[in-house]
């Protein structure tokens, strides 16, 4: 049986590790076996659990394990023969040598060699939860996609052209390009079945769970809109939001009044932006989330009485439906039909402004690539659901 795998996602320094961590140990105090994994260089779940973890589980309590992965060693055991060919090509091109390696990485590999260890040990089943502190990236979400776009009849083909690479390989002077061996091939076919089984894991609502963090500030935010609409676009259930660091109302200094009446403007966005996806705040804490005791307290304050690996929310918060030269985004929004809006698109965003009957609100929703070349052509709010239509410019 399948692991339930757990994604934390959230902009640096929003304390997806700290959290990560915290998650771990509750579940494993409700008796799970858990393991939580990370690939951040700066080895931060070292930092949280304050112990060595290294690139095997480590036990940190009862039945709860860590991994720190190597990511330059995963990216190697993924993407080397691919890689090392087309550093191969640039360099018979005459790019210089540095920065043909630099181009010949492909971006998003941390991300998805950090995808296909978490992959791997979910299918495994060897623990109950598995919880990851790292973020796919755009680059890697598409990466994910790969597969799915080259087809079944593609692949036959690249297995077809790996029996005959050898006596491709005579051309190779004449071409003036080096032919990829049939390792590089294997590689390849090899990697497009795994990233397979990552998107088909991801895709599984009943295992899989990406849970978003925020700070109460406008950067991390707008961070996790993106992040939204990026899981939305790849059919990845969010099923969580967790505001951190969030002042205490029990500070009375001057100093702060702006800073927490601003937080609760940012905590009122990110409650519209995600709705109807349950929202978890946690304060600000007065020293850092280091040893078991204060992971804990963290775990105790965030889930309450909850068990973390429940599933808190199944759906699509944003739904993009393509008709011809038309496309329609749909919104779930926390008003309905009876409200005034008002929709601006400024570049890759739209601004939306609700007139409610408590006052003006205003709300940003970033855009997929595929609106770049096409006008806002209507918009209409139907119940709980805010539906805007596009159409290509030259429509």
């Amino acid at each position: 049986m399948a692991s339930r795998l757990i994604i934390y996602t959230g902009k640096g320094g929003v304390g997806k590790s700290v959290i990560s961590s915290a998650t771990g140990l509750k579940l494993a105090e409700l008796g799970y076996s858990v393991l939580v994994m990370s690939s951040d260089p700066a080895h931060s779940l070292r930092d949280a659990f304050n112990i060595s973890i290294g690139a095997e589980p480590t036990r940190v309590l009862g039945r709860l394990y860590a991994l720190q992965v190597d990511p330059v060693y995963e990216v190697k055991k993924h993407f080397s023969d691919i890689q090392n060919y087309l550093t191969r090509v640039l360099l018979k091109r005459g790019i210089d040598e540095m920065i043909a390696y630099e181009a010949a990485f492909i971006p998003g590999a941390t991300a998805i060699a950090t995808l296909l260890e978490a992959e791997k040990l979910t299918s495994e089943g060897g623990y109950d939860v598995i919880v990851v502190d790292t973020v796919p990236s755009g680059e890697a979400l598409r990466l994910l996609n790969f597969p799915q776009i080259i087809g079944r009849l593609s692949r036959k083909l690249i297995k077809t052209a790996s029996n005959i690479v050898s006596a491709a390989r005579i051309a190779e002077p004449l071409i003036g390009l080096p032919i990829p061996n049939k390792s590089v091939v294997e590689s390849e076919l090899k990697l497009i079945e795994s990233l397979e089984k990552v998107a088909n894991t991801l895709r599984n609502y009943d295992v899989a769970s990406l849970r978003l963090i925020a700070n109460p500030d406008s950067f991390s935010i707008e961070n996790l809109k993106r992040s939204l609409l990026q899981a939305c676009i790849y059919g990845i259930n969010t099923d969580l939001t967790i505001i951190n660091k969030i002042f205490h109302e029990e500070i009375k200094d001057k100093f702060f009044n702006e800073w927490k009446r601003r937080q609760n403007e940012m905590m009122e966005e990110v409650e519209r932006a995600v709705y109807p996806i349950p929202v978890k705040k946690l304060k600000l804490y007065d020293r850092e989330l280091r040893g078991l005791d204060m992971l804990r307290k963290c775990a105790e304050d965030l889930f309450k009485d909850d068990d973390p690996a429940k599933i808190y929310f199944k759906g699509k918060p944003i739904e993009i439906l393509e008709h011809n030269d038309e496309l329609t985004i749909q919104v779930n929004v926390p008003f309905t039909s009876k409200d005034k809006i008002e929709v601006e698109r400024i570049g890759d965003e739209l601004t939306v402004k609700i007139n409610t009957e408590t006052g003006e609100l205003i709300n940003t929703i970033p855009l997929p690539t595929a609106t770049y070349y096409m006008k806002l052509s209507k918009a209409r709010l139907e119940e709980n659901r805010l539906i805007i239509n596009f159409i290509k410019e030259d429509s």
